[in-house]
């Protein structure tokens, strides 16, 4: 029989009641973390349509009372994925900052709306303030300290929802900088195409979905090479630079500071260079790469970022924050202020009505106390030792990936994330031996791709070790087989800046062992294909199955 419905808001609640419903949430929230309601997985690994059969019902007409309630949140609790889990290594998002937790709790008792000050958001409207402070400062870029506010158009930095939100800004900031009359009159005023230039191959997804939504269209985006390490070649932007096609004026140049596949950074001091020579708008996408801004000793491999025109910045990213969490900031603050709808207020000391500089924005919570609070109890210093620490974690793990002998690396890793394929050594050697005639590339190239997606999927599905898989490009052709067809490939991210011994040693035996069932039939098959005359190959399949596949 279920308890008698209780009042809905909390308001018509005794108070203690209420605590002790909010206490037992905040209990399933930590039975979750810590692996209770995952039977000690990463995940219970579940079909879409098994969680349909499993949750689909008709829209409630009675309500339950709160046992009920606990029941059912434990029961989507218990059928999630835990990001917070070190044997996770898909992506870095942990989001288990103690301080970003408890104050994402007192942020939804609060329910402030960052449009304004006034009646609606006043100590959330200068938190989040002084925060894109700190940001900007920790980026380089030329700060006004809060004491001396002077409006709107001086904070030159917003919250967003992701990076792809965070990229769609800096572009249509960009565009506004570089064509003021789109403003007004829209694209048909301008009179050439205006395009971004970026690396093919370790971009974003957010690059072509902000061109489309944006006007620019596909046709918008201008492809520069990339290098066998996995970032913007430099030379290849030059040349672009200087001799654009015909038509087409770039406008933005895109740096990479650690992509999402492989986390390769840029040379962003070079790519500086060329669009200061240019005077072609510089973003650098640090959504991966920006906790590093926090470690005065790994910072050194973002130099050069202080000069970009925009930066994007995912704390939600390796930076122990829930989602969601990122930030668009601008060298120059008047950036923001030309989407201000009243221009004359963006530059009044009185007003702090943010939802007037926030393009794609109107109400929105107070997402931004969650950083805050991380930076307020660590301190820029506590949170350099973790992201430290979680670069000597990942190194560990690579050393544990390479003493399997199970794997072959694509390309270098620059920090916290690698990229690599599933090929035990008896089967490299086989290959190696073989002196395998380039009839055969298509084919081992799809053996390999299918083996690694069989690999990484059995994992998945016991829920013991979570890699990511995507479709890379072997640039440097370190598998011998050619630099221009796809492979599908595991990736490691190390999100803690901790892994325990017996997880670790849990990993590798997880690891070892699904490599050991599949080992043998691989080598099977790859010595039916060298003895194939007529083998064949296939592209890896396309399917998104992975954060870094989108």
């Amino acid at each position: 029989m279920s308890d008698a419905q209780p009042p809905a808001l909390l308001s018509h609640r005794p108070l203690d009641n209420s605590r002790a419903l909010l206490h037992r949430a905040v209990d399933l929230g930590l039975d979750f973390t810590s692996g209770e309601l995952r039977d000690g997985l990463v995940l219970r690994r579940a079909t879409i349509g098994q969680l349909i059969d499993r949750f689909a019902e008709p829209v409630p007409v009675a309500g339950t009372g709160n046992e009920q309630l606990l029941e059912s949140l434990a029961e989507i609790a218990s059928w999630s994925i835990s990001q917070a889990d070190p044997r996770y290594l898909a992506f870095p998002d942990t989001g288990d900052s103690i301080a970003a937790l408890a104050a994402d709790i007192v942020a939804s008792f609060l329910n402030q709306n960052l449009i304004a000050f006034d009646r609606s958001a006043p100590a959330a409207s200068v938190i989040e303030a002084q925060l894109i402070t700190w940001l900007r400062e920790l980026v380089g870029y030329p700060v006004t300290p809060l004491a001396d506010y002077e409006g709107l158009a001086s904070l030159g930095g917003m919250w967003t929802s992701g990076g792809n939100m965070s990229n769609h800004v800096a572009i249509a900031a960009a565009l506004t900088h570089t064509y003021p009359e789109v403003r007004r009159s829209g694209l048909r005023a301008v009179p050439e195409q205006p395009v971004v230039l970026l690396a093919g191959g370790v971009e974003h997804f957010s690059y072509l979905a902000a061109a489309q939504a944006l006007g620019l269209g596909s046709d918008g985006l201008l492809w520069a090479d990339a290098t066998p390490n996995y970032t913007s070649d430099p030379a290849s932007v030059a040349r672009l630079l200087a001799s654009p096609p015909p038509g087409k004026r770039i406008f933005m140049v895109v740096g990479v500071a650690g992509n999402c596949r492989t986390t390769g950074i840029d040379d962003l001091q070079q790519l500086a260079d060329l669009c200061q020579q240019h005077g072609t708008w510089f973003h650098v996408d640090a959504c991966h790469g920006g906790s590093l801004l926090f470690s005065e000793k790994l910072k050194a491999q973002l130099a050069g970022i202080e000069r970009a025109d925009s930066v994007a910045l995912d704390p939600h990213k390796g930076l122990f924050v829930s989602y969601p969490s990122s930030y668009a900031l601008f060298r120059d603050p008047n950036a923001l202020g030309r989407f201000a709808r009243y221009p004359d207020r963006a530059h009044d000391p009185d007003c702090l009505d943010l939802g007037l500089i926030t393009p794609f924005y109107g109400s929105r919570g107070f997402e931004s106390l969650k950083l805050w609070a991380l930076i307020k109890h660590q301190g820029v210093d506590g949170i350099g030792g973790l992201v430290e620490d979680r670069q000597a974690a990942f190194q560990k793990m690579v050393d544990l990936l390479e003493r399997t002998g199970c794997f072959r690396m694509l390309g270098t890793s620059d920090f916290y994330r690698c990229a690599f394929v599933f090929l035990p050594t008896p089967v490299a050697e086989a290959l190696e031996q073989a002196a395998l005639p380039a009839a055969h590339h298509a084919a081992v190239r799809d053996l390999i791709s299918r083996y690694t997606a069989a690999f990484a999927d059995r994992l998945y599905r016991d829920g013991t070790v979570v890699f990511d898989l995507f479709a890379l490009q072997d640039l440097a052709d370190r598998l011998g087989l050619g630099s221009s067809a796809k492979y599908q490939v595991m990736g490691m991210c190390v999100g803690h800046p901790h892994i325990p011994d017996q997880v670790e040693h849990g990993i590798e035996q997880d690891i070892t062992e699904a490599a050991r069932d599949l080992a043998g039939r691989m080598l099977e098959d790859v010595r039916a294909l060298l003895t194939s005359a007529n083998p064949t190959g296939s592209s890896p399949r396309p399917d998104v199955t992975g954060p870094a596949g989108w």
